[in-house]
């Protein structure tokens, strides 16, 4: 486990396993907007895969400007044994948060500043579980595949104070 200060300005990948010994329909859970990096296999049965992710560094964000901050940063999948699997990301743990209305980084104050995680590079497919106007991400196994993530913070959060934002977003691979 991890114990740094969480920060806006890093966006790292830390495990979490989700009871993925029962059945085929298996779920591996990943994920966390964090300051430290963790790289993770978790296996079940015949079939596994692998995650592993680098860093978003968003920078300084200027709370004064309408301009979107925006960087990107990738996730790195790899499956043993060729089937199909789906990855979801949650909406984040952040009060408020949502898929179509923003994700939600706060700081120790409980302030607040709404981002986004995306699929492509126009930044308008947002990557959730499906709803909400969110979309998944389907997998092919048995192939490394590294998949970009997109990211945006919204320009014109006059309201957001200074500090470090952070918010834990899970990711769940489901084959």
């Amino acid at each position: 486990m991890c114990k740094q200060s969480l920060s806006l300005t890093k966006f790292q990948l830390r495990s979490i396993d989700g009871h993925s010994r029962q059945s085929p329909q298996k779920k591996m859970l990943f994920f966390v907007l964090l300051t430290c990096s963790v790289a993770w296999s978790v296996s079940a049965q015949a079939n596994w895969c692998s995650i592993t992710g680098g860093g978003v560094a968003f920078g300084s964000y200027n709370p004064l400007t309408s301009t979107n901050l925006d960087t990107t940063g990738s996730l790195i999948i790899q499956c043993n044994s060729s089937f199909n699997a789906v990855l979801t990301l949650s909406s984040g743990a952040g009060t408020g948060a949502s898929y179509a209305g923003g994700r939600k980084m706060t700081n120790a104050k409980r302030g607040t500043l709404t981002y986004n995680l995306y699929t492509d590079a126009t930044r308008t497919q947002v990557l959730g579980d499906g709803t909400g106007g969110s979309v998944t991400l389907q997998i092919n196994g048995k192939n490394t595949y590294t998949q970009p993530i997109w990211a945006r913070i919204f320009g014109n959060q006059r309201t957001a104070a200074a500090g470090s934002y952070s918010d834990i977003v899970i990711a769940t691979i489901s084959y």
